[in-house]
């Protein structure tokens, strides 16, 4: 069904909007069982493209266990088909189309494992991160386990995208590489919200909402894939030859845009 007008109001609002149901239990099944299969190397998926755990022993994770271990799989729908379909489902895009216009581009996915025992990412912004302007893209994160406070939910500062780009510069230690994140004195924390779901369900959140996500305290995994999309008449902002190629998804190309 088409979001409402309380619903549509309530995103640019909040910056994010919660859709329970959005997926059946096949379609959340069959991603399951991709990652799986990913994960186990039953089906190929470039190994640049998967992120472990930090300190997790890739070798040994090669060969048994390999799933446990995963943090992240990155560029989804770029590699597998069964990604591909589900970033073209028709119930997400016709809700981004509410959000964002008529005509739609994917900038990119990636699917979140969060195993048990899988660490906190810390409060950030997605748009400083991608050469794309205006910095307006919108992030479904399906739900493909029940995500609850235990499990690393995400939580958000409502209305913190309507502030801009806030500077990500506070050295975060991940492993042995590290990272940037946002300062606790930069936002005023007290406003968080946790965005707890059922499997199946969607949260559309803003590339400038201020999010985070907890570890994952529970014996499960809290997997999420997160979709992200963009108008097509959104400018490329880096170097020109850096530019990559974004598929339309719905509705029309425009010349000198992305």
């Amino acid at each position: 069904m088409p979001l409402s007008t309380a619903q549509i109001e309530q995103y640019h609002q909040d910056g994010h909007l919660i859709v329970e149901g959005l997926l059946n239990d096949t379609e959340v099944k069959t991603l399951r069982q991709r990652i799986e299969d990913i994960a186990e190397g039953r089906v190929d998926f470039p190994a640049h493209c998967m992120e472990y755990e930090p300190g997790a022993q890739k070798e040994a994770s090669r060969t048994t266990g390999r799933m446990a271990q995963l943090r992240k799989l990155n560029e989804c729908y770029r590699h597998d088909s069964v990604f591909l379909e589900h970033a073209q489902r028709p119930a997400i895009l016709d809700a981004v189309e509410e959000l964002v216009g008529p005509d739609i581009k994917i900038y990119g996915d990636q699917l979140f494992m969060k195993p048990p025992g899988g660490m906190e990412k810390t409060y950030h912004q997605d748009s400083p991160y991608f050469e794309i302007a205006p910095m307006a893209l919108v992030t479904a994160w399906i739900a493909l386990d029940d995500v609850t406070l235990e499990n690393g939910c995400m939580w958000a500062v409502p209305g913190s995208h309507r502030n801009g780009p806030l500077a990500h510069s506070e050295p975060w230690q991940v492993g042995d590489r590290v990272d940037m994140r946002i300062p606790d004195t930069a936002f005023d924390r007290s406003k968080e919200q946790p965005i707890t779901l059922k499997a199946g369900g969607c949260s559309f959140h803003h590339s400038l909402l201020l999010h985070s996500s907890g570890p994952n305290n529970t014996p499960y995994f809290r997997r999420g894939m997160a979709t992200h999309y963009m108008t097509a008449q959104s400018r490329w902002t880096g170097a020109p030859e850096d530019k990559p190629d974004y598929p339309l998804v719905r509705g029309r190309e425009y010349a000198d845009c992305v």
